[in-house]
């Protein structure tokens, strides 16, 4: 295969060290990996290593691996336990989606959407607050989604409004729901609605919440605010830009700034733990350089 962008080859050098382990290996040697199993020249290396000082940069202790100089590279020792490690193999692009399966699963999207949730609490605060909207779901909304939405009035404390609600909808393209409520409990706090995808290609994916329907179905005094949450480590360049005209982004960058350091989930750190060992087959000669 053909790893596209920086991003994709520090993706792949960093699930390489998830597989590897704690051990430090050298630039040299792992050159030498990627050259033979994946056709990969000095120099788009390079740039995959520039990318990763980029987010050690951006992330500081939250960020799992170290890169010493020009010399080697290495996991932390907490690495899979981080929020990090499960965005990353969440992601598009990188050795899971190549090697164990091109379409993620539903387990898939609820690790995902649960990173989101902690992460869209801590932007107010200790005050914020967030829940999965998304179904099938765990924390009690009904499926019908006319039921749903009242479920989800009652939880944010705002009448329900008299738009019409299609039976047919799921969840209205809203995944996670967050707002932060003041202790006066009167109208006109902030509410912020997410999208949270799985897919590789996000301008093509757009965001599917429509503002309009959604004042109508809760009864708001401002409109809510809107977000696309994905898993990928977005660079600075023309999709953000165009993301970022519409709604707010919430990358994997954005999400382990604001979520917790070290996944607590015990389900989820499962399921990195058996991800990182079935890629053993695939990458397990990474460990014997």
């Amino acid at each position: 295969m053909t790893i596209r962008g920086r991003e994709h080859i520090a993706d792949w050098i960093e699930v390489s060290l998830l597989v590897r382990g704690p051990r430090p290996i050298g630039l040299d040697a792992l050159l030498g990996f990627f050259q033979k199993s994946q056709g990969l020249e000095p120099q788009r290396l390079t740039a995959g290593l520039r990318e990763m000082s980029r987010r050690a940069s951006l992330l500081g202790s939250r960020y799992p691996f170290k890169i010493h100089g020009e010399y080697a590279v290495r996991s932390e020792n907490h690495a899979t336990g981080s929020t990090y490690a499960l965005l990353t193999l969440l992601s598009p692009g990188n050795p899971v989606r190549e090697y164990l399966g091109a379409v993620p699963d539903d387990g898939s999207a609820v690790h995902f959407e649960s990173v989101v949730v902690d992460a869209v609490k801590s932007i107010w605060g200790v005050n914020g607050r967030a829940l999965r909207f998304g179904w099938p779901s765990d924390v009690g909304r009904p499926p019908e989604f006319d039921l749903a939405i009242q479920w989800l009035a009652q939880q944010i404390g705002v009448p329900v409004g008299l738009g019409y609600r299609q039976p047919r909808r799921k969840d209205g393209g809203v995944d996670v729901v967050g707002w932060r409520p003041f202790p006066d409990r009167r109208s006109g706090f902030p509410v912020l609605l997410v999208q949270c995808t799985l897919q590789e290609n996000l301008v093509a994916k757009g965001l599917d919440i429509d503002r309009r329907l959604w004042s109508s179905w809760l009864a708001m005094d401002v409109d809510p605010e809107t977000a696309l949450a994905t898993p990928a480590a977005l660079t600075v360049g023309p999709v953000w830009d165009e993301l970022a005209l519409k709604y707010m982004v919430l990358d994997r960058l954005r999400l382990v700034g604001l979520a917790v350091e070290q996944t607590t989930d015990e389900v989820a750190l499962g399921w990195v733990r058996q991800t990182v060992d079935e890629l053993h087959e695939h990458l397990g000669e990474v460990e014997e350089l």
